[in-house]
């Protein structure tokens, strides 16, 4: 399927015209409880739906669960409408995708969706991210949880319809909320961009993606100006293409397990682990390399990135990407978010395998482990999560 996607501010107007495109009557809105509002994103979709009869759900966890996918597709099923609108982060993008999948093949919703299962795309979706980040309404996965442990539903039918990437939208983000989602599509695209998966038309997507956050991120975050904001909108919107091509790799494999014990969210607990694993990726070697391309080539796309960082490809590379995440305001300490040595350990033992398998090197936990125990990040960033509720 081929996406539309309108980009820029004012993109959120195009909204009548795509739900006359699909003769949409009703509506199903999935939306951040409270981003929803602060985004400025309730006004002008209100405005926009007019008489259409609207059903609204905003009964979710910020990171799903699979309880949540239930009720949501009950309250769907018990309308019904013609067509989803998500509006919000990551979470209500993924929830949208979710209730529209499992409530379009006739499934119950009480274990993840396997994709032998997926059948029929559902009625038409419209996505509209409120942060610059995710990058989901760019991809056909979906992520839920399960108790602590999180799943992807991965299908080619999760792929909205129809994007409207409005960068007005994020404005309202606060200086911490724009720093953690930043950072998400920062680390999408770097990791997308030494994937094993990793194509020519990928590492384009993502070295745009690498390249644009690296300068509007830290503006976005301590200056904030339309023009930080459009550009952190479009690097996450090319970093979500990017993965849709490649999937993650060991930064995100290891932070879920963070989220989830911990509550750090989501782009905050990836670029805690995403400096090391710059190191570790870059001391790959013949016996540990899983890129068939070989080890060689994991140096020179490691080095590639480097290079887009102005930065050395040699061990100081994980210094370099620590102080720019410690730059944002955004602990790169473990302690001070009261993970302890013994309790990393533990959070190393429930790495989501299957993004783990598209890294370039094969994780070994001890070494993963010594080098994060070795390493000294300099202090900086927050001690104290601020409340991230509501960005969903």
């Amino acid at each position: 399927m081929t996406q539309r996607e309108f980009f820029g501010a004012g993109a959120v107007d195009y909204l009548a015209e795509v739900l006359d495109d699909f003769h949409a009557r009703s509506v199903f809105v999935v939306a951040g409880r409270r981003s929803y509002q602060a985004s400025g994103a309730q006004a002008s979709v209100a405005a926009i739906l007019g008489a259409r009869p609207t059903y609204l759900f905003t009964d979710f966890e910020v990171n799903p669960k699979l309880g949540d996918v239930q009720n949501g597709v009950a309250t769907f099923r018990a309308a019904p409408p013609d067509a989803i609108l998500a509006v919000g982060g990551g979470s209500a993008l993924d929830m949208a995708k979710l209730i529209n999948c499992y409530q379009a093949n006739s499934v119950r919703a009480d274990a993840v969706l396997p994709e032998t299962a997926i059948r029929r795309r559902g009625v038409p979706l419209v996505a509209i991210p409120t942060t610059a980040g995710s990058g989901s309404e760019a991809t056909p996965f979906a992520v839920v949880y399960v108790g602590s442990t999180k799943h992807s539903v991965d299908h080619s039918s999760l792929l909205p319809d129809v994007a409207l990437v409005d960068p007005t939208l994020t404005h309202s983000l606060s200086p911490y909320m724009t720093a953690v989602t930043g950072l998400d599509a920062f680390s999408q695209a770097v990791e997308s961009y030494w994937s094993v998966h990793s194509t020519a038309a990928s590492r384009s997507l993502a070295a745009q993606a690498v390249a644009i956050a690296w300068r509007a991120l830290p503006e976005a975050v301590h200056a904030p100006t339309d023009d930080a904001r459009r550009r952190m909108s479009r690097a996450s919107n090319l970093a979500g293409k990017a993965i849709a091509i490649t999937r993650t790799t060991g930064p995100h494999a290891l932070s879920y397990a963070l989220t989830a014990h911990y509550g750090v969210p989501h782009g905050h607990a990836v670029a805690l682990f995403l400096p090391y694993f710059f190191r570790y990726n870059l001391e790959v070697s013949a016996d540990d390399c899983t890129d068939p391309r070989g080890a060689g080539h994991v140096h020179g796309v490691v080095a590639e990135l480097c290079r887009m960082l102005d930065a050395p490809a040699a061990p100081e590379i994980q210094a370099v990407v620590q102080r720019f995440v410690g730059s944002l305001g955004v602990e790169t300490r473990f302690a001070p978010l009261h993970v302890s040595p013994d309790a990393l350990a533990g959070l190393l033992d429930e790495v989501n395998q299957e993004r783990l398998q598209n890294n370039p090197r094969a994780f070994d936990k001890k070494r993963f482990h010594d080098l994060v125990a070795t390493s000294r990040p300099a202090e900086g960033g927050l001690s104290r999560l601020p409340d991230a509720a509501g960005q969903a």
